[in-house]
């Protein structure tokens, strides 16, 4: 007959849970991958058309946000229920705090703009990555400081560091979350 002492029992659920947890992350960075990828192209598509077409930027970025939360919603397939429903309500009250920070800030340069989603973006995955995982954090980090990089030092063509550097960060992103 096998005796476990309570110590040995005791270790044995602190590994089950730290077995859990880690379980629970490696799932969440692998549902949270697509989201990184898409967004990552659609940034980088947007920022380039607005360096290109810099009077367009609102049209532009009026179409590239609802792609963006659709395919977002279509990658969500076989979610928890409640889940789809979660993500455009939040998605919806990014947005709205956005404009209304953009309406009292004004007035304010596309510039401006162009830097300060970024740095909300960021600031939303450090937050998650507080509590979800450290891969947010570091997606969050990598963002906010070459956004700030960008301003700071790139006059000229600030929406084509943005393309670069910020899609590209995000599709490394999608690509780090899914090598789980």
């Amino acid at each position: 007959m096998l005796t476990v002492s309570r110590h040995d029992a005791a270790a044995a659920l602190r590994e089950i849970e730290q077995a859990q947890a880690h379980s629970a992350n490696l799932d969440d960075y692998e549902r949270a991958a697509p989201h990184f990828l898409i967004w990552g192209v659609l940034w980088a598509a947007a920022y380039t058309l607005n360096d290109f077409f810099p009077r367009q930027g609102g049209p532009i970025w009026a179409v590239v946000v609802p792609i963006g939360v659709i395919a977002g919603l279509f990658a969500m397939r076989g979610e928890r229920k409640g889940v789809r429903w979660r993500y455009a309500a939040a998605m919806g009250a990014v947005f709205v705090f956005l404009i209304s920070a953009v309406v009292i800030m004004w007035p304010v340069s596309e510039r401006q703009i162009a830097a300060f989603i970024p740095l909300i973006v960021a600031l939303a995955y450090v937050l998650k990555g507080i509590w979800s995982g450290i891969r947010y954090v570091g997606a969050g980090i990598g963002i906010a400081a070459l956004t700030l990089v960008g301003f700071l030092l790139v006059k000229n063509h600030f929406l084509l560091w943005m393309a670069a550097v910020g899609g590209t960060s995000l599709i490394l992103a999608g690509v780090w979350f899914r090598r789980v």
